[in-house]
């Protein structure tokens, strides 16, 4: 019995620490001696990261390998090499280990090797789909033992970490951990096992939850902490979010289709509002908004990937010094009315300081388009 006891004992101290702790895992000697290595810095999650700075898969690995009850996941695509292995090591200590991925990326003969380690390690690993013809999963959420809620632009996978502009944001906030989870669970009853292949064309999901409080204020506005789709709210928020901007809009977002926040975003700029924006280069010649805010004296650049290659993949605004949106949310009709996708809004200067800052440095560093290159990218849009 005292065995036991002394070896559940150095298991929990083998467990790994988020936040505070500083023993790293014991080891037994092959003499049966307990040999305890020197104390290593515990790993602190923030409360936002940037890829080009931040080595956010290591992040993600750490909030996994501190977990001890539930890891749920759901993202568009998986090649992180570090988080799989975690994913695997969770499943094999015990703990419940959930991922919804989007089925194309898992239906698929080309599926990555990180997806089949999974699927091989155990993890209950599911396929969604979204609404309609063009509908996909589109999420990066991560909740770890029901305390912690990860978001953003972040895709889980290599190219997200070493070139892509991408950001990621963490959150403890018990009301906003527990909306992402009521998503996650009815997410979760729509996905399918994977041994079930594709699922048939869903055209309605029915509105997904919803942040009842909306404790979000802005300039007399009341937004939520979260928004979801298919379905929601999120446009909606997003153009009342800009009409209450009175002092600067500045905005950094990959794919920008939604003609009804370009209104909203010229608006702005029309009554005075100092309004900034940057799209990824390849995404801007695909949009006629890019044109449209262009030919109303909106400040526009084109960027790419941190490293000078990659896209810039960010879907994030900062209002007023003061307003941060941010997720997985593209600014358009698809990510409104078909996608599986979310938003996370806050008026916290622990978030909104560092994306402010994090907007100057991408802006700074992004391309001001030529009146000949705007036409050519208005020439190269596809008719929708």
């Amino acid at each position: 019995m005292y065995k036991h006891v002394i070896r559940a004992f150095f298991l929990l101290l083998a467990a790994p620490v988020v936040r505070a702790g500083e023993w790293a895992p014991p080891s037994i000697s092959a003499y049966g001696v307990v040999e305890v290595p020197a104390p290593q810095p515990a790993l602190v999650i923030p409360d936002c990261a940037f890829s080009g700075t931040t080595d956010i898969e290591a992040l993600i690995e750490g909030a996994v390998r501190a977990s001890v009850s539930s890891v749920d996941v759901a993202v568009y695509g998986f090649t992180l090499p570090r988080v799989a292995d975690a994913l695997v090591d969770a499943r094999k200590r015990g703990v419940a280990v959930r991922v919804i991925m989007n089925e194309s990326h898992v239906l698929t003969p080309r599926v990555s090797d990180q997806i089949l380690q999974i699927m091989d390690g155990g993890v209950n690993l599911r396929a969604l789909r979204g609404a309609g013809r063009y509908g996909i999963m589109h999420n990066k959420i991560g909740i770890f033992d029901g305390k912690l809620v990860m978001a953003g632009s972040f895709n889980w996978a290599v190219t997200a970490n070493t070139a892509n502009s991408e950001n990621a944001v963490f959150s403890r906030d018990a009301a906003m951990v527990a909306g992402y989870r009521r998503y996650f669970d009815w997410m979760w009853g729509f996905s399918r096992s994977v041994a079930d292949g594709p699922g048939a064309p869903v055209e309605n999901y029915g509105p997904p939850p919803e942040d009842p409080l909306r404790p979000v204020v802005f300039n007399g506005l009341a937004l939520p902490g979260y928004s979801f789709s298919p379905g929601g709210r999120t446009e909606a928020d997003i153009v009342d979010a800009v009409n209450a901007a009175r002092e600067s809009a500045d905005i950094a977002v990959f794919s920008f289709y939604s003609l009804d926040i370009a209104a909203a975003v010229i608006d702005a700029q029309k009554r005075g509002v100092k309004v900034r924006v940057v799209v990824d280069r390849v995404q801007a010649s695909q949009s006629e908004v890019g044109r449209l805010l262009y030919d109303n004296g909106v400040p526009f650049r084109w960027s790419q990937g941190f490293s000078g290659k990659g896209v810039m993949h960010n879907k994030f605004a900062v209002l007023d010094g003061k307003l941060l949106m941010t997720g997985s949310f593209n600014w358009s009709a698809n990510a409104r009315d078909n996608n599986f996708e979310n938003m996370f809004y806050t008026d916290s200067p622990a978030y909104t300081a560092p994306f402010a800052a994090q907007f100057e440095d991408i802006f700074s560093k992004a391309y001001a388009p030529s009146p000949q290159e705007m036409a050519q990218a208005a020439r190269s849009v596809p008719a929708e």
